[in-house]
């Protein structure tokens, strides 16, 4: 389908090279297929040809952001936004840029993704954004709320790969182990090796009922986690042999385990900072070096 929406594309340019809409189409066709040279190409020449184009100024800004280079994204945001202060997809696509900046803009990103919120208040993709950002803030009241709706408004549950994991997280981090778990079993009437909730279960029952009552999901999560190892998801795979060795307090191999993931996968060190598996070694000189 890109390649057809680019041959009608190239035809409307080469009969008229001027016409700034199809010229910053075609970028953005080309940034879907993660060809970013190409699209900023466009999306320059787009924006050379009509300067106030505020729609091509914010994607070249998350063609940059996609690039990780976050200063140039956030100043065509501000742009686009200076344009067209209504324009709530370049407030959310700032915040996310602010998000993934890291820690310090993580307030800037919140300002951004409720403003595109108040802007558009059925944005689920920006409501769930800023649940990820309530989230990272440890405000985990708001961040389920956000989660909540957001799930309303996506039909499909397209937001989330895993969004029955992803809510009995939130709910664990309210301390609602019994939520939490249901929440994470439906996820096994589909697959019932799904590592993700096996190893979310075996960690809420442990903090929920101990370790002796939650022996039998553990060992069921690490024997399912072992065999990932190795593959395309052995980065989380680790990271959550690691979570398990945490709960059974096994802290050397814990760490060891997470200073492993943490180089497979940078999602794992931000992962530590909530999961409850890891409440224990927060305080932890070594934990606190891993994940800085």
């Amino acid at each position: 389908m890109s390649e057809e929406i680019l041959a009608q594309l190239n035809a409307v340019i080469q009969r008229d090279p001027c016409n700034t809409r199809a010229i910053a189409r075609r970028g953005e066709t080309y940034r879907s297929l993660k060809q970013y040279e190409k699209a900023l190409g466009d999306f320059n020449r787009a924006i050379a040809l009509k300067p106030d184009y505020a729609w091509a100024i914010a994607r070249r800004g998350e063609t940059y952001r996609l690039l990780e280079n976050y200063s140039e994204a956030i100043a065509d945001f501000d742009g686009a936004i200076a344009l067209q202060p209504d324009y709530a997809w370049a407030y959310a696509h700032r915040g996310m840029t602010y998000r993934l900046w890291g820690e310090p803009y993580y307030r800037q990103a919140l300002g951004d993704f409720s403003r595109a919120i108040e802007l558009q208040p059925d944005y689920a993709w920006a409501i769930a954004y800023r649940a990820r950002i309530h989230d990272l803030l440890r405000c985990y009241e708001e961040a389920l709320a956000d989660f909540d709706r957001a799930m309303a408004l996506d039909k499909h549950k397209n937001l989330f790969d895993h969004w029955q994991c992803e809510r009995g997280l939130l709910l664990s981090y309210c301390g609602q182990y019994a939520e939490a778990i249901a929440s994470c079993k439906e996820v096994l009437r589909e697959n019932t090796e799904d590592s993700f909730a096996l190893y979310n279960i075996a960690v809420f029952k442990a903090r929920w009922h101990g370790l002796t009552e939650a022996r039998p999901e553990i060992d069921r999560a690490r024997s399912v986690l072992l065999s990932l190892v190795g593959t395309e998801e052995q980065g989380l795979a680790i990271y959550r042999l690691g979570g398990l060795a945490a709960i059974e307090g096994q802290t050397e191999l814990a760490l060891s385990y997470l200073e492993k993931s943490v180089l497979l996968d940078t999602e794992a060190r931000e992962f530590a900072l909530h999961d409850v598996a890891w409440l224990d070694l927060r305080a932890n000189p070594s934990f606190r070096a891993i994940t800085s």
